[in-house]
């Protein structure tokens, strides 16, 4: 099933966090410098800003986004799955029409448990 792979998610969250770094040096380069301080004020005021709006998206997506697209992938991987079923049913149905029609006998190999081999090596070994 095709979802996010780990490389589009980490282009997503890089083109994010470019997104949201260019908007603060916009907001920044506009608003920024009427703040009285020194150069290294500056640059603690534009890191916190940079990496306090990336975080509080990130956690407005989460909250917002990230339950809804799980179960949208869940509810796909579901159907998927039954899709598959009912194909496999299909060509059951059409295998067995077949030998019908050809008077042959539909073989479908049924999956036997084993019994505990572990279990009967040591009764061996005990009796």
């Amino acid at each position: 099933m095709a979802a996010l792979g780990q490389d589009t998610r980490l282009v997503m969250t890089i083109l994010f966090v470019g997104a949201l770094s260019g908007t603060n040096v916009w907001a920044y380069a506009t608003f920024g410098m009427n703040f009285p301080y020194g150069a290294l004020a500056h640059s603690v005021l534009f890191g916190l800003g940079t990496i306090g709006s990336i975080m509080v998206m990130k956690a407005i997506f989460d909250l917002a986004l990230n339950d809804k697209i799980e179960l949208w992938l869940l509810d796909r991987k579901i159907a998927s799955y039954w899709e598959r079923k009912a194909r496999d049913e299909q060509q059951r149905v059409k295998m067995r029409d077949s030998a019908k029609q050809y008077n042959t006998s539909f073989y479908q190999p049924t999956i036997q448990e084993e019994e505990n081999t572990v279990g009967n090596e040591f009764l061996a070994a005990l009796q």
